[in-house]
């Protein structure tokens, strides 16, 4: 099977119930590898089990000042991340804004799945806790 047919599937982590079969709910195509990548970005290195190199630094990025070279970090951090731990899917852009009055970072990543016609795009907020 080409890599250009293959439909991915992941496991839902809201853990919603399949309504007819009652399974573990499951996200397909690109919505599948969206959710891969904001687990990848949201989980700090050293926090899984056995894979101490799986995740990002982006979490410690977060109590460093709010200018622009942190955003460029950030940037930077996240384009290595995917690229490392996420196969399916190629960055094509990456832009981070600094929301000061909220604390927090928003992230957008444009990114080609090789299953789909068209870039995604996912936003995903990191906040100072």
């Amino acid at each position: 099977m080409s890599i250009e047919t293959r439909t991915y599937k992941d496991m839902a982590y809201s853990m919603f119930a399949n309504p007819m079969s009652g399974d573990m709910g499951k996200k397909t195509g690109a919505s599948a590898v969206k959710g891969a990548i904001v687990s990848i970005l949201k989980t700090d290195f050293n926090e899984r089990l056995f894979q101490p190199e799986f995740g990002s630094n982006i979490r410690a990025l977060l109590f460093e000042p709010m200018n622009p070279i942190t955003e460029e970090r950030m940037k930077t951090e996240v384009k290595e991340a995917v690229a490392r731990h996420e196969p399916r899917a190629v960055v094509l852009g990456v832009t981070v804004e600094a929301q000061e009055e909220q604390n927090r970072y928003l992230v957008s990543v444009v990114f080609n799945v090789a299953s789909e016609a068209q870039p995604q795009k996912l936003e995903t907020y990191f906040e100072r806790v």
